[in-house]
């Protein structure tokens, strides 16, 4: 039992020195047919496998419907960053479409523009929230 617990400690130990920061940052503009959407909800996560995943950062869409969304987060691995947007595009009476993006891990460490993100077009794997 003692080296049990004395493996676990140092698995922890050797976890968090050997981690690494990791930053993203996105940008981009939200379009509902044709005409850009202000006050969107932009979210930016990290995907984790073995617990939940992690918020790094909320902002709004401007009144133009732009956004730049930055954060970062110490993974031994690499981070697997995703935004997850929430709109009304579309969505039902009363409703809200909650759709995700994944970021490319070429953009981790640097700018992921995603320049137009259409919010007519249903993404895989997207949600209606009432």
């Amino acid at each position: 039992m003692r080296s049990l617990i004395s493996f676990c400690l140092l698995a922890t130990v050797f976890a968090a020195v050997s981690a690494k920061m990791q930053n993203v940052t996105v940008t981009g503009i939200t379009v509902c047919q044709k005409k850009r959407q202000a006050n969107v909800k932009v979210e930016l996560w990290d995907r984790d496998t073995l617990d939940p995943n992690d918020l790094l950062s909320t902002i709004y869409t401007t009144s133009e419907g732009e956004f730049t969304i930055t954060g970062g987060e110490d993974e031994v691995g690499k981070i697997e960053p995703f935004i997850r947007i929430t709109h009304s595009c579309h969505a039902n009476k009363g409703c809200q479409r909650v759709g995700d993006y994944v970021v490319p891990q070429d953009k981790i460490d640097g700018i992921y523009d995603m320049t137009y993100v259409t919010l007519d077009i249903i993404v895989s794997g997207e949600k209606e929230r009432c």
